[in-house]
Protein backbone atom coordinates (compact mmCIF):
# COMPACT_ATOMS: atom_id res chain seq x y z
CA UNK A 1 0.00 0.00 0.00
CA UNK A 2 2.80 2.59 0.98
CA UNK A 3 4.43 1.65 -2.78
CA UNK A 4 0.95 2.35 -4.52
CA UNK A 5 0.45 5.50 -2.52
CA UNK A 6 4.16 6.76 -3.65
CA UNK A 7 3.29 5.99 -7.21
CA UNK A 8 -0.31 7.46 -7.31
CA UNK A 9 1.81 10.65 -6.11
CA UNK A 10 4.52 10.32 -8.45
CA UNK A 11 1.51 10.27 -11.20
CA UNK A 12 -0.26 13.55 -9.83
CA UNK A 13 2.96 15.34 -10.11
CA UNK A 14 3.65 14.33 -13.81
CA UNK A 15 0.46 16.14 -14.38
CA UNK A 16 2.56 19.49 -13.74
CA UNK A 17 5.31 18.24 -15.66
CA UNK A 18 3.72 18.30 -18.95
CA UNK A 19 4.82 21.76 -19.94
CA UNK A 20 2.81 23.76 -22.72
CA UNK A 21 1.58 21.59 -24.74
CA UNK A 22 0.09 24.20 -27.13
CA UNK A 23 2.92 26.08 -27.62
CA UNK A 24 4.22 27.27 -31.03
CA UNK A 25 8.11 28.21 -31.36
CA UNK A 26 8.69 32.06 -32.21
CA UNK A 27 10.07 30.26 -36.34
CA UNK A 28 6.70 28.39 -36.33
CA UNK A 29 4.37 32.01 -36.58
CA UNK A 30 4.31 34.90 -39.05
CA UNK A 31 4.61 37.58 -36.58
CA UNK A 32 2.54 40.63 -38.25
CA UNK A 33 4.17 43.81 -37.34
CA UNK A 34 1.78 46.08 -39.53
CA UNK A 35 -1.59 46.25 -41.17
CA UNK A 36 -2.44 48.36 -44.43
CA UNK A 37 -6.10 48.21 -45.25
CA UNK A 38 -7.19 49.84 -48.74
CA UNK A 39 -10.58 49.53 -50.99
CA UNK A 40 -9.69 46.75 -53.70
CA UNK A 41 -9.99 47.58 -57.45
CA UNK A 42 -11.49 44.79 -59.63
CA UNK A 43 -13.62 41.96 -58.13
CA UNK A 44 -11.78 39.47 -56.85
CA UNK A 45 -13.18 35.82 -55.44
CA UNK A 46 -11.50 33.89 -52.95
CA UNK A 47 -13.53 31.29 -51.85
CA UNK A 48 -11.64 30.14 -48.06
CA UNK A 49 -13.93 31.12 -45.63
CA UNK A 50 -17.31 31.17 -48.02
CA UNK A 51 -18.32 29.80 -51.18
CA UNK A 52 -18.78 31.51 -54.52
CA UNK A 53 -22.03 33.75 -54.54
CA UNK A 54 -22.28 33.69 -50.09
CA UNK A 55 -20.85 37.26 -50.48
CA UNK A 56 -23.50 39.27 -53.12
CA UNK A 57 -21.81 42.00 -54.70
CA UNK A 58 -23.36 45.62 -54.97
CA UNK A 59 -22.75 49.31 -54.92
CA UNK A 60 -22.83 49.05 -51.46
CA UNK A 61 -20.13 45.94 -50.56
CA UNK A 62 -16.67 47.01 -49.89
CA UNK A 63 -13.62 44.70 -51.10
CA UNK A 64 -10.62 44.88 -48.79
CA UNK A 65 -6.93 44.89 -50.15
CA UNK A 66 -5.13 44.23 -47.10
CA UNK A 67 -1.24 44.52 -46.88
CA UNK A 68 0.55 42.59 -44.31
CA UNK A 69 4.24 43.73 -43.01
CA UNK A 70 5.26 40.20 -42.04
CA UNK A 71 9.14 40.03 -39.34
CA UNK A 72 11.22 37.21 -40.84
CA UNK A 73 12.86 35.50 -37.73
CA UNK A 74 16.34 35.61 -36.85
CA UNK A 75 17.08 38.87 -39.40
CA UNK A 76 15.86 41.77 -37.56
CA UNK A 77 19.17 43.58 -36.66
CA UNK A 78 19.81 45.45 -33.55
CA UNK A 79 21.26 48.54 -35.41
CA UNK A 80 20.51 50.19 -38.60
CA UNK A 81 21.12 48.95 -42.07
CA UNK A 82 22.43 50.41 -44.68
CA UNK A 83 20.08 53.17 -46.21
CA UNK A 84 18.04 53.01 -49.57
CA UNK A 85 15.89 50.13 -48.21
CA UNK A 86 17.70 47.71 -48.24
CA UNK A 87 16.61 47.18 -44.53
CA UNK A 88 13.53 46.74 -44.92
CA UNK A 89 13.55 43.98 -47.55
CA UNK A 90 15.68 41.93 -45.52
CA UNK A 91 13.84 42.14 -42.20
CA UNK A 92 10.39 42.44 -42.89
CA UNK A 93 8.30 40.66 -45.83
CA UNK A 94 5.41 42.10 -47.62
CA UNK A 95 1.94 40.55 -48.69
CA UNK A 96 -0.84 41.53 -50.25
CA UNK A 97 -4.31 39.51 -49.86
CA UNK A 98 -8.43 40.44 -50.31
CA UNK A 99 -11.29 40.08 -48.75
CA UNK A 100 -15.04 40.56 -48.70
CA UNK A 101 -14.44 41.17 -44.57
CA UNK A 102 -10.94 41.78 -42.98
CA UNK A 103 -11.71 38.39 -41.46
CA UNK A 104 -12.08 36.84 -45.01
CA UNK A 105 -8.78 38.49 -45.95
CA UNK A 106 -6.83 36.85 -42.94
CA UNK A 107 -8.40 33.49 -43.67
CA UNK A 108 -7.09 34.06 -47.30
CA UNK A 109 -3.66 35.38 -46.36
CA UNK A 110 -3.30 32.32 -43.66
CA UNK A 111 -4.17 29.80 -47.06
CA UNK A 112 -0.96 31.31 -47.91
CA UNK A 113 1.39 30.61 -45.52
CA UNK A 114 2.74 27.71 -43.56
CA UNK A 115 3.23 29.45 -40.28
CA UNK A 116 0.29 30.24 -38.35
CA UNK A 117 -0.21 34.16 -38.16
CA UNK A 118 0.10 35.73 -35.02
CA UNK A 119 -1.04 39.43 -34.22
CA UNK A 120 0.69 39.98 -30.80
CA UNK A 121 3.67 42.02 -32.20
CA UNK A 122 0.94 44.26 -34.29
CA UNK A 123 1.94 47.68 -33.98
CA UNK A 124 -0.11 49.94 -36.25
CA UNK A 125 -2.70 49.38 -38.39
CA UNK A 126 -3.05 52.14 -41.32
CA UNK A 127 -6.52 52.50 -43.18
CA UNK A 128 -7.22 54.80 -46.26
CA UNK A 129 -9.27 57.39 -45.95
CA UNK A 130 -11.77 56.06 -48.64
CA UNK A 131 -12.51 53.15 -46.23
CA UNK A 132 -13.00 55.15 -42.92
CA UNK A 133 -14.93 58.01 -45.18
CA UNK A 134 -17.78 54.95 -45.85
CA UNK A 135 -17.40 53.13 -42.05
CA UNK A 136 -14.33 51.93 -39.94
CA UNK A 137 -16.83 49.91 -37.78
CA UNK A 138 -16.19 46.61 -39.09
CA UNK A 139 -12.05 46.60 -39.24
CA UNK A 140 -12.82 47.52 -35.53
CA UNK A 141 -14.83 44.64 -34.84
CA UNK A 142 -12.58 42.52 -35.85
CA UNK A 143 -9.77 44.14 -34.36
CA UNK A 144 -11.40 44.07 -30.95
CA UNK A 145 -12.37 40.25 -30.96
CA UNK A 146 -9.36 39.45 -31.73
CA UNK A 147 -7.32 39.07 -28.15
CA UNK A 148 -4.04 38.63 -29.85
CA UNK A 149 -4.43 42.38 -30.46
CA UNK A 150 -2.63 44.84 -28.34
CA UNK A 151 -4.60 47.82 -26.99
CA UNK A 152 -1.43 50.26 -27.25
CA UNK A 153 -1.29 49.76 -30.61
CA UNK A 154 -1.85 52.59 -33.10
CA UNK A 155 -4.33 53.13 -35.74
CA UNK A 156 -3.68 55.99 -38.00
CA UNK A 157 -5.32 57.36 -41.65
CA UNK A 158 -3.73 58.17 -44.65
CA UNK A 159 -5.20 59.67 -47.85
CA UNK A 160 -5.74 56.71 -50.42
CA UNK A 161 -3.18 54.32 -50.50
CA UNK A 162 -2.35 52.82 -46.93
CA UNK A 163 0.06 50.16 -48.52
CA UNK A 164 2.47 52.91 -49.66
CA UNK A 165 3.00 53.35 -45.56
CA UNK A 166 3.96 50.01 -45.15
CA UNK A 167 6.77 50.30 -48.39
CA UNK A 168 8.45 53.65 -46.13
CA UNK A 169 12.48 52.46 -45.31
CA UNK A 170 13.62 55.05 -43.30
CA UNK A 171 17.21 54.67 -42.90
CA UNK A 172 17.78 54.68 -39.29
CA UNK A 173 15.22 51.50 -38.70
CA UNK A 174 15.58 48.11 -39.98
CA UNK A 175 12.27 47.86 -39.34
CA UNK A 176 9.88 50.23 -41.13
CA UNK A 177 6.61 49.06 -38.83
CA UNK A 178 8.16 49.51 -35.53
CA UNK A 179 9.77 52.83 -37.04
CA UNK A 180 6.06 54.20 -38.08
CA UNK A 181 4.81 52.85 -34.02
CA UNK A 182 8.19 55.19 -32.57
CA UNK A 183 7.47 58.20 -34.70
CA UNK A 184 3.61 58.32 -32.85
CA UNK A 185 4.94 56.87 -29.69
CA UNK A 186 7.42 60.39 -29.81
CA UNK A 187 4.88 62.81 -31.21
CA UNK A 188 3.11 61.71 -27.98
CA UNK A 189 6.03 62.32 -25.83
CA UNK A 190 7.00 65.72 -27.62
CA UNK A 191 3.19 66.91 -27.33
CA UNK A 192 2.25 66.67 -31.03
CA UNK A 193 -0.28 63.99 -30.89
CA UNK A 194 -2.62 63.73 -28.12
CA UNK A 195 -2.49 59.61 -26.84
CA UNK A 196 -5.28 58.43 -28.50
CA UNK A 197 -4.19 54.39 -29.05
CA UNK A 198 -6.28 52.26 -30.27
CA UNK A 199 -7.54 51.17 -27.11
CA UNK A 200 -8.94 54.85 -26.93
CA UNK A 201 -10.60 54.99 -30.15
CA UNK A 202 -12.33 51.62 -29.32
CA UNK A 203 -14.18 53.38 -25.78
CA UNK A 204 -14.55 56.72 -27.34
CA UNK A 205 -16.35 54.88 -30.03
CA UNK A 206 -18.66 52.80 -27.42
CA UNK A 207 -19.30 55.64 -25.21
CA UNK A 208 -22.24 57.74 -25.84
CA UNK A 209 -21.63 61.38 -26.33
CA UNK A 210 -18.25 61.28 -27.53
CA UNK A 211 -16.52 60.83 -30.74
CA UNK A 212 -13.57 59.75 -31.32
CA UNK A 213 -10.42 60.63 -33.24
CA UNK A 214 -6.92 59.17 -35.03
CA UNK A 215 -3.61 60.26 -36.39
CA UNK A 216 -3.61 61.00 -39.99
CA UNK A 217 0.05 60.45 -41.16
CA UNK A 218 1.62 60.67 -44.92
CA UNK A 219 4.59 59.64 -46.69
CA UNK A 220 7.40 62.04 -46.95
CA UNK A 221 10.08 60.74 -50.51
CA UNK A 222 9.56 57.11 -49.45
CA UNK A 223 11.77 57.24 -46.50
CA UNK A 224 9.15 58.81 -43.05
CA UNK A 225 5.95 59.85 -42.52
CA UNK A 226 4.83 62.87 -41.22
CA UNK A 227 1.96 63.24 -38.63
CA UNK A 228 -0.84 65.43 -40.73
CA UNK A 229 -3.22 66.27 -38.56
CA UNK A 230 -6.02 63.80 -36.38
CA UNK A 231 -9.10 62.67 -38.37
CA UNK A 232 -11.92 63.27 -36.40
CA UNK A 233 -15.02 60.67 -36.71
CA UNK A 234 -18.85 60.82 -35.99
CA UNK A 235 -19.96 57.03 -34.99
CA UNK A 236 -17.68 54.96 -37.01
CA UNK A 237 -16.97 57.60 -40.15
CA UNK A 238 -14.60 60.07 -40.64
CA UNK A 239 -15.96 63.17 -41.40
CA UNK A 240 -13.21 65.07 -41.48
CA UNK A 241 -8.97 65.57 -41.25
CA UNK A 242 -7.91 68.73 -38.60
CA UNK A 243 -4.77 70.85 -39.54
CA UNK A 244 -1.70 70.13 -37.21
CA UNK A 245 -2.33 73.85 -35.58
CA UNK A 246 -5.99 72.40 -35.36
CA UNK A 247 -4.42 69.19 -33.14
CA UNK A 248 -2.66 72.21 -30.47
CA UNK A 249 -6.52 73.42 -30.33
CA UNK A 250 -7.82 69.97 -30.00
CA UNK A 251 -5.11 69.16 -27.03
CA UNK A 252 -5.78 72.55 -25.08
CA UNK A 253 -9.33 72.28 -25.22
CA UNK A 254 -9.13 68.78 -23.88
CA UNK A 255 -6.08 69.36 -21.59
CA UNK A 256 -4.63 66.97 -22.83
CA UNK A 257 -0.62 66.68 -21.93
CA UNK A 258 1.91 69.10 -21.87
CA UNK A 259 3.68 70.96 -24.69
CA UNK A 260 2.07 71.23 -27.93
CA UNK A 261 2.49 73.04 -31.61
CA UNK A 262 4.25 76.15 -31.50
CA UNK A 263 2.18 79.39 -32.71
CA UNK A 264 3.38 82.65 -34.40
CA UNK A 265 1.56 86.07 -33.86
CA UNK A 266 2.41 89.78 -35.05
CA UNK A 267 2.07 92.89 -33.50
CA UNK A 268 0.28 94.50 -36.63
CA UNK A 269 3.52 95.75 -38.00
CA UNK A 270 6.28 93.41 -40.03
CA UNK A 271 7.51 91.38 -36.96
CA UNK A 272 6.76 87.76 -36.09
CA UNK A 273 6.97 85.91 -32.69
CA UNK A 274 6.67 82.18 -32.35
CA UNK A 275 5.15 81.20 -29.22
CA UNK A 276 5.59 77.63 -27.41
CA UNK A 277 3.08 76.32 -24.92
CA UNK A 278 4.98 74.46 -21.91
CA UNK A 279 1.81 73.85 -19.86
CA UNK A 280 -2.08 74.26 -19.81
CA UNK A 281 -4.88 74.42 -17.70
CA UNK A 282 -8.23 73.64 -19.46
CA UNK A 283 -12.17 74.10 -18.03
CA UNK A 284 -14.79 72.95 -19.27
CA UNK A 285 -18.51 73.64 -17.83
CA UNK A 286 -21.81 72.59 -19.10
CA UNK A 287 -25.09 73.58 -18.11
CA UNK A 288 -28.77 72.96 -19.18
CA UNK A 289 -31.00 75.93 -18.97
CA UNK A 290 -34.59 75.59 -19.95
CA UNK A 291 -33.88 72.70 -22.25
CA UNK A 292 -31.07 73.89 -23.78
CA UNK A 293 -27.76 72.62 -23.29
CA UNK A 294 -24.70 75.18 -23.91
CA UNK A 295 -20.62 74.89 -23.12
CA UNK A 296 -17.69 77.22 -21.90
CA UNK A 297 -14.54 76.61 -22.03
CA UNK A 298 -11.80 78.60 -20.66
CA UNK A 299 -8.00 77.46 -21.38
CA UNK A 300 -5.30 78.91 -19.29
CA UNK A 301 -1.35 78.87 -21.11
CA UNK A 302 2.41 79.11 -20.09
CA UNK A 303 4.34 79.68 -22.86
CA UNK A 304 7.87 81.25 -23.89
CA UNK A 305 9.16 83.07 -26.35
CA UNK A 306 10.98 80.91 -28.94
CA UNK A 307 11.53 83.39 -31.58
CA UNK A 308 11.07 87.23 -32.17
CA UNK A 309 11.98 89.01 -35.12
CA UNK A 310 11.37 92.83 -36.08
CA UNK A 311 10.67 93.29 -32.26
CA UNK A 312 12.27 94.04 -29.49
CA UNK A 313 10.45 92.57 -26.36
CA UNK A 314 10.41 94.00 -23.29
CA UNK A 315 7.76 94.94 -20.33
CA UNK A 316 4.70 96.68 -22.27
CA UNK A 317 5.31 94.13 -25.68
CA UNK A 318 4.53 90.85 -23.52
CA UNK A 319 1.15 91.88 -22.71
CA UNK A 320 0.50 92.48 -26.46
CA UNK A 321 1.88 89.56 -27.15
CA UNK A 322 -0.35 87.63 -24.63
CA UNK A 323 -3.54 88.77 -26.07
CA UNK A 324 -2.74 88.59 -29.79
CA UNK A 325 -2.02 84.43 -28.75
CA UNK A 326 -4.74 84.39 -26.83
CA UNK A 327 -6.81 86.11 -29.93
CA UNK A 328 -5.31 83.64 -32.29
CA UNK A 329 -6.17 80.53 -30.77
CA UNK A 330 -9.81 81.67 -29.49
CA UNK A 331 -10.29 82.32 -33.48
CA UNK A 332 -8.30 78.75 -34.66
CA UNK A 333 -10.19 77.04 -31.64
CA UNK A 334 -13.79 78.41 -32.74
CA UNK A 335 -13.20 77.60 -36.30
CA UNK A 336 -12.79 74.30 -35.56
CA UNK A 337 -15.01 73.40 -33.48
CA UNK A 338 -17.64 74.72 -35.64
CA UNK A 339 -16.59 72.55 -38.78
CA UNK A 340 -16.72 69.81 -35.44
CA UNK A 341 -20.47 70.89 -34.96
CA UNK A 342 -21.54 70.78 -38.45
CA UNK A 343 -20.67 67.60 -39.14
CA UNK A 344 -21.79 66.07 -35.79
CA UNK A 345 -18.79 65.59 -34.19
CA UNK A 346 -18.62 65.66 -30.47
CA UNK A 347 -14.80 64.84 -30.11
CA UNK A 348 -14.68 66.66 -26.58
CA UNK A 349 -16.91 64.82 -25.27
CA UNK A 350 -19.35 67.32 -24.40
CA UNK A 351 -22.06 64.95 -24.50
CA UNK A 352 -20.87 62.90 -22.24
CA UNK A 353 -20.02 65.58 -19.49
CA UNK A 354 -23.57 66.90 -20.27
CA UNK A 355 -25.10 62.82 -19.37
CA UNK A 356 -23.00 62.86 -16.33
CA UNK A 357 -24.17 65.94 -15.23
CA UNK A 358 -27.42 66.44 -16.07
CA UNK A 359 -28.49 62.72 -16.17
CA UNK A 360 -32.13 63.02 -16.18
CA UNK A 361 -32.69 65.87 -19.59
CA UNK A 362 -30.32 62.93 -21.38
CA UNK A 363 -32.25 60.78 -19.80
CA UNK A 364 -35.45 62.35 -21.04
CA UNK A 365 -34.35 64.74 -23.95
CA UNK A 366 -31.67 63.06 -25.33
CA UNK A 367 -31.62 59.08 -25.24
CA UNK A 368 -29.48 58.22 -28.11
CA UNK A 369 -26.27 59.42 -29.80
CA UNK A 370 -28.09 60.28 -33.12
CA UNK A 371 -30.23 62.74 -31.06
CA UNK A 372 -27.28 64.41 -29.22
CA UNK A 373 -25.69 64.99 -32.94
CA UNK A 374 -28.52 67.40 -33.70
CA UNK A 375 -28.51 68.59 -30.37
CA UNK A 376 -24.97 69.30 -30.66
CA UNK A 377 -25.21 70.96 -33.79
CA UNK A 378 -26.81 74.46 -32.76
CA UNK A 379 -25.13 73.92 -29.59
CA UNK A 380 -24.08 77.48 -28.07
CA UNK A 381 -20.01 77.01 -27.17
CA UNK A 382 -18.03 79.51 -25.84
CA UNK A 383 -14.17 79.63 -25.94
CA UNK A 384 -11.55 82.00 -24.33
CA UNK A 385 -7.66 81.48 -23.79
CA UNK A 386 -5.34 83.59 -21.26
CA UNK A 387 -1.68 82.91 -21.77
CA UNK A 388 0.72 84.03 -20.01
CA UNK A 389 4.22 84.36 -21.24
CA UNK A 390 7.13 82.72 -18.52
CA UNK A 391 9.81 83.28 -20.40
CA UNK A 392 11.62 85.25 -23.33
CA UNK A 393 14.69 84.35 -23.91
CA UNK A 394 18.30 86.28 -23.77
CA UNK A 395 16.83 89.00 -24.95
CA UNK A 396 15.07 91.76 -22.63
CA UNK A 397 14.68 96.08 -22.54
Amino acid sequence: MKMLRTFMLLLVFTLFLTGCWDRYELEERANILALAIDLADGDYQGEVTHRDGDFPRDEKDILYKVTAQVALPGKIKLGPEGGGGQGSEKTAWLLETYGHTIKDAMSNLQQQLAEKLYLGHLQIIVVSDEIAKKDITDISEYLKRNYEVRRTAWMAINKKDAAKVLRTAPPLETVPALYLGDTLDNAVRFGKLPREYLGNFWIDLSDKGIDPVLPGIKVINNDRIMVDGIAYFRGGKMVGLASPIEIGAFMDLKEKASGGYPISVSLGDESVIVIQTQERNSKIKVDVKNGTPSATIHVEIEASIEEAIGVTVNGGKIKEIEKAASNKMEEVSSEFINRLQEQGADVLGLGARIRAKFGTYWDEEVKTDEKWSDIYKDMEIKVAFDYTIRRTGIDWE
